[in-house]
């Protein structure tokens, strides 16, 4: 007998899982207008890093918490964007991208 409610918590993890690829590309995206000098981007970014900083670990991908966190202070706190800033966060998306990759925690 399986318990609906932890099944019903599976299924939203797979499907938070699977819209992954989606969200790394969301990021590139917000990466590239930064890098790009778009004046909305870092704010966008932002959003996105805040959004699975609040989201990965309830669905059981705590590094992505944790990097999401870290590079939505990042970008609260750098108003001038080198290239090695840039990569940086092109290192943090990485780190994301791979803990999605790798599953997280059961």
């Amino acid at each position: 007998m399986s318990d609906p409610v932890a099944e019903a918590l599976r299924e939203l993890r797979r499907e938070y899982h699977a819209e992954s690829p989606a969200r790394v590309v969301e990021l590139q995206r917000g990466l590239a207008a930064l890098a790009a000098g778009d004046d909305g981007a870092e704010t966008g970014l932002m959003v996105l890093f805040h959004r699975l900083a609040g989201s990965g670990g309830a669905y059981g991908f705590p590094q992505v918490s944790a990097t999401a966190r870290e590079l939505e202070r990042l970008l609260r706190s750098e108003p001038h964007w080198t290239p090695a800033r840039l990569a940086e966060v092109q290192a943090g998306i990485q780190e994301i991208a791979e803990a999605f990759t790798n599953g997280g925690a059961e």
